[in-house]
């Protein structure tokens, strides 16, 4: 069973981190398309609430809508910086002091995001990805740079890496025989080889790789987030390239 306190943990060590962050603008854009370092914040803080208040009118189902959180930045686009870090200081507080209890990982969440279907030990671990990854986002907008070696980037690590067998064989679509390997240096270091069967499922393999590629832990976490492309980050490439590109193409798992 997963200790979810682990990834209680991992949250609040990232939303602490977010709160320590003093850039000298908030405004500087970051890697989400529209979004500044302010409009980031203001996306932490409406979740947060979320998590905390509940959702006034929830929609139900499996996943977040296209357009929820553009909806949540832009109604709180005219709040001051100095607010939205009181009021995400407080909700972090406020959400940490209900979790004492932990609950059970696979009972279902409550006042998750749109009301989506999550059991808690789905809908902690998403929280650690978000905050976590946001605070990258930040981070790299306003040069301050660091945190990619905290307990959430072992737990984004390990989520995107999770992925791997759904990149290659859902998003690639890559044929029977296709097998890639994965080696990522840094502070969480990770070396994982994938392959598709016969059965066209991809999985854990220890046959001799199609195609290797190489990166930092920030890489690989910028591409399985759909933060930029494989262009903008380093990769090296060993064996066959087209197959590796269009791997590295389809990394993202989250946005």
């Amino acid at each position: 069973m997963t200790d979810l306190k682990l990834y209680i943990d991992a949250w609040r060590q990232s939303a602490d981190a977010v709160l320590a962050l003093e850039p000298d603008d908030w405004e500087v854009p970051t890697d989400l398309p529209g979004w500044t370092a302010h409009d980031v914040l203001a996306h932490l803080v409406h979740l947060e609430r979320v998590m905390v208040e509940g959702e006034p009118e929830p929609v139900g189902g499996g996943a977040v809508p296209a357009d929820y959180t553009n909806a949540g930045v832009e109604a709180l686009r005219g709040v001051p910086v100095d607010q939205l870090r009181a009021d995400l200081s407080d909700l972090v507080a406020r959400r940490a002091e209900t979790l004492q209890d932990l609950p059970d990982p696979q009972a279902p969440a409550v006042n998750t995001p749109a009301g989506v279907e999550w059991t808690w030990e789905i809908g902690l671990r998403n929280r650690v990805v978000d905050m976590w990854s946001h605070e990258q986002d930040i981070r790299r907008a306003t040069g301050l740079l660091g945190g990619l070696d905290a307990p959430g980037a072992h737990v984004t690590t390990a989520s995107f890496a999770a992925a791997l067998p759904y990149v290659l064989g859902r998003k690639v679509q890559s044929p029977a025989g296709t097998v890639v390997r994965w080696i990522v240096t840094g502070p969480v270091p990770l070396d994982t080889t994938i392959g598709v069967g016969d059965d066209g499922r991809a999985r854990p393999s220890d046959a001799e790789p199609t195609a290797t590629v190489r990166m930092d832990t920030a890489a690989f976490t910028i591409l399985g987030g759909g933060r930029r492309t494989p262009d903008d980050v380093e990769v090296e490439i060993e064996g066959d390239r087209e197959l590796a590109e269009r791997v590295l193409r389809a990394m993202a798992v989250t946005t």
